[in-house]
């Protein structure tokens, strides 16, 4: 019987393969412990250095000042960068400064005056999220749009998210209770950093490692000429759909980085290590990103949006009436994310687009631009966040070493846990309203080929 040829296997549109796809995830898991850490240091510097909550909240939020200049520094850097290993892959390496400075973000001896121990953990701070974890944003996008072509993409928003979503879960059970084991002991959150940034370094170095940036296997129209300054500028005034989001973003961080839940664990409900329950039944939640790619399908991303924000908003003043009935509290927190949960993953569907829309409007794509502002935006929400904190703290009279709470400081905990939330979800329903981009895509992107193909064949007419 005559040989047959074996047939080269095909691949189904948007295939990723399962070791590229865990390599690119892994570091989603360090991400997901960085940010929880982080989220810790306001209540580390007030409850167990026991430094004024005004002086910690104000200094934080200066220290976003210099992120104002860094992410905007950091995009215009990724965007220029032309190296062996890619644009944005070679900024993975500052994965391994980011864990080091909240190592020593967590090493502040006690024993120094609260200004010195304050300058410390701003100094590494500023490290951690300015430097850092600035290029590593910056990157990401970047890295991303190299790695994987669009099918691929929509392929890692969805299944990508849900391990995502599993590992930062996964985080949100096991750390409330070395947090909690910690207790007030200063050296027990050394031991607890140190314990958590080694194994989370190593993990999330994997994607930098194992994924390559393989400009021949995804679309990109590459700029023919140097972003420039000029182009950042133009951009912020054309491309209104990114500034909406990013002013989405904006509201979303100011709650999310507040911080105010390890106090109301710890002050109105008696007990930190809760937060682990909220965080192993909040993984039912993940049922949201299942359905989103069939919701996605008979209904525009902006609709599943703008009836997650509303929906939030009743779980808020829910929550905000019981507050003490943990089953509700419970119920209302796992219902508020499902709800909200697919436009925290909505970014890298958002960032294609919109960088298609600059091309559209005819300016350079920027992702890596766009990726900083991203970021910038992030980290002003969460400089606001921490600054309305520490104001806040110091308004409702909170005491650290109290052992019974105030009226005013009860009510205090209840409306930053619950009302600002509430309005947050307010306005970011009113802008997800005048989102229309996706709507759009299809006429945009039939215009984009008709130009391209009459570019082509002018070129060509030109050549003969």
């Amino acid at each position: 019987m005559p040989n047959k040829e074996k047939q080269p296997k095909v691949r189904k549109e948007g295939y990723v393969g399962t070791k590229k796809f865990w390599a690119w995830e892994s570091r989603e898991l360090s991400d997901a412990g960085f940010n929880f850490l982080m989220g810790y240091i306001v209540f580390f510097c007030t409850d167990v250095l026991l430094v004024n909550p005004l002086l910690v909240g104000t200094l934080f939020a200066l220290s976003k000042v210099i992120d104002g200049v860094t992410d905007i520094i950091a995009g215009y850097i990724v965007d220029r960068t032309n190296t062996k290993w890619g644009r944005g892959r070679p900024y993975d390496v500052c994965l391994i400064g980011a864990w080091v400075s909240v190592i020593m973000i967590f090493l502040c001896p006690v024993g120094w005056d609260n200004g010195v121990k304050t300058a410390w953990i701003v100094f590494w701070y500023i490290l951690a999220n300015s430097v850092f974890y600035t290029f590593l944003n910056a990157g990401e996008g970047v890295f991303m749009l190299r790695a994987f072509n669009k099918a691929q993409i929509v392929k890692m928003t969805a299944q990508g998210n849900i391990a995502t979503s599993l590992l930062g879960f996964s985080c949100g059970i096991v750390l409330p209770q070395l947090v909690n084991n910690a207790g007030k002991d200063p050296a027990a959150w050394t031991r607890l950093a140190i314990t958590v940034a080694i194994p989370l370094t190593l993990i999330g170095l994997c994607r930098m490692l194992f994924v390559k940036e393989e400009n021949d296997t995804v679309k990109i129209v590459e700029e023919k000429v140097k972003t420039d300054l000029k182009d950042i500028f133009r951009m912020l005034g054309k491309n209104k759909y990114w500034g909406i989001f990013c002013f989405i973003t904006l509201l979303g961080n100011v709650v999310s980085n507040m911080g105010v839940a390890v106090y109301y664990f710890d002050k109105v409900l008696g007990n930190l290590g809760i937060q682990s329950v909220f965080a192993a039944a909040s993984v039912l939640a993940v049922f949201a990103l299942v359905l989103l790619p069939p919701l996605m399908k008979r209904f525009h991303l902006q609709k599943i949006l703008l009836v997650g924000q509303l929906a939030s908003i009743v779980f808020c003043l829910l929550c905000f009436i019981f507050y003490k009935n943990i089953p509700i509290l419970v119920i209302c927190y796992v219902a508020s994310m499902f709800a909200t949960l697919p436009g925290v993953y909505a970014g890298r569907l958002i960032l294609f687009d919109a960088a298609i829309y600059n091309e559209y409007l005819g300016l350079n794509r920027m992702e890596g631009t766009m990726n900083s502002i991203f970021g910038f935006m992030k980290r002003a929400g969460s400089a606001l966040g921490t600054f309305l904190l520490g104001v806040a703290l110091t308004v409702i009279q909170y005491d650290a070493e109290a052992t019974t709470l105030l009226p005013v400081t009860e009510w205090g905990l209840r409306i930053m846990m619950y009302g600002i939330p509430l309005i947050s979800a307010a306005l970011q329903a009113l802008l997800w309203s005048a989102y229309d981009l996706e709507k759009r895509m299809p006429k945009i992107t039939e215009e984009l080929e008709e130009k391209t193909k009459s570019d082509t064949a002018g070129a060509v007419t030109a050549t003969e």
